[in-house]
């Protein structure tokens, strides 16, 4: 069977799945690793990619690639997204990436993107009807649904950019309600809600000591819920987040703007509840491998 890998460069961290695909086309979990990088840093208000966000992404491609090796993958993918995809100064990051890899990297835009985590969440819920997808990211929201295809939007609003910039409530609203597509108010379609803010929500609820992507898929959300889980990790000092069961430490800083872009999300959507999805732009990449 053939062994596949998918890696994605997020402004907040690098993501690794390594996988294989059965005939039933069901996707099988050898491994997924997260490590957060942090390459957006900086991003927002310079423009540019930093060189120390730069090396520590290096670093982490090498152990992957060292891993992809130990694990016998034969068909591999690169992409990165919102941070590298805005960056003046990114071709000089792909350069020295490809240098290391020994192949390129793929620079996603915002629609091939959604469309990807909108392959991969499907695949993994495995839902009667077409959802509606919010991929919560650090530097963007994808907003997908399916209308004759799939009609994927990005806007300029996630976890990392909204921390850097310390966007209050309502200019988080405001960014968001300016890019959410009118196909998107429909309430017949069920929320699924992707995205390490997401993921973190739900193994926060459950006090996770340990992040088990089984309880996590198809975890149900409430507004209620969210809106409490915004407060308490607003009240909480950074180190008291950094201890919280559930939540990886190095996403304590940006955590309670990530929330409120989900809080905002579905107030501006009307929608009372969401699931959430663990697999998304990964699974939808190895797919997309598979389906070559």
């Amino acid at each position: 069977m053939v062994r596949y890998a998918a890696c994605d460069v997020g402004t907040n961290s690098c993501r690794l799945l390594v996988a294989e695909v059965g005939d039933d086309g069901k996707i099988k979990t050898m491994l997924k690793e997260v490590v957060t990088t942090r390459i957006g840093e900086g991003v927002h208000e310079s423009g540019w990619l930093q060189p120390g966000a730069i090396n520590r992404t290096l670093d982490c491609l090498d152990s992957f690639i060292d891993t992809m090796r130990r694990n016998q993958v034969t068909e591999r993918v690169f992409v990165a997204t919102s941070a590298v995809r805005d960056a003046i100064n990114r071709d000089d990051f792909l350069v020295l990436a490809e240098e290391r890899i020994g192949m390129p990297i793929q620079v996603l835009d915002g629609k091939r993107e959604g469309e990807l985590s909108y392959l991969g969440a499907v695949a993994g819920l495995g839902l009667r009807t077409n959802p509606l997808l919010a991929d919560v990211g650090g530097g963007s929201t994808e907003i997908i649904f399916k209308h004759r295809g799939i009609k994927s939007f990005s806007v300029n609003v996630g976890a990392v950019r909204a921390w850097e910039a310390d966007w209050n409530e309502d200019e988080v609203k405001t960014r968001l309600a300016a890019g959410i597509p009118k196909g998107a108010k429909t309430k017949s379609a069920p929320l699924v809600l992707v995205g390490g803010t997401a993921t973190s929500l739900v193994a926060i609820k459950k006090g996770m000591t340990e992040y088990d992507p089984e309880q996590v898929q198809g975890e149900r959300l409430t507004l209620p819920e969210i809106n409490a889980c915004h407060a308490r990790l607003d009240r909480l000092t950074l180190e008291e987040r950094k201890a919280l069961p559930g939540l990886q430490p190095e996403r304590a800083d940006i955590i309670v703007k990530g929330v409120l872009i989900i809080k905002c999300l579905m107030e501006l959507l009307g929608r009372e509840e969401a699931l959430v999805s663990d697999s998304d732009l990964l699974e939808g990449l190895i797919l997309s491998l598979h389906n070559k």
